[in-house]
């Protein structure tokens, strides 16, 4: 299991970057204490995530900043209880 990992929700499109054919995210995502941390990540491909789905992010620490390296989707039931609690406060 990865020690750094954090989950957020999709809301809102990605942007798109067509030279790399991605989309683009920044989103407020939370540790398992429910401490917030803001992130960039990309999706590759021609589809963008599904609204609303959860995902599990795994990070690592480059330059003093934290980099997504890969992430999964997840259920609502399988989120941290502090994440689902940040998690339905944010509109």
């Amino acid at each position: 299991m990865f020690k750094d990992q954090a989950y957020t929700q999709i809301k809102g499109e990605g942007k798109l970057d067509n030279q790399h054919k991605q989309y683009e995210y920044t989103l407020p995502a939370y540790n398992e204490k429910g401490e917030e941390i803001q992130l960039t990540f990309s999706k590759f491909g021609e589809d963008q995530f599904k609204q609303g789905a959860y995902l599990r992010l795994y990070m690592k620490d480059k330059d003093g900043k934290k980099v997504v390296t890969s992430y999964e989707e997840v259920k609502k039931e399988e989120l941290p209880d502090k994440v689902k609690e940040k998690l339905q406060a944010t509109p």
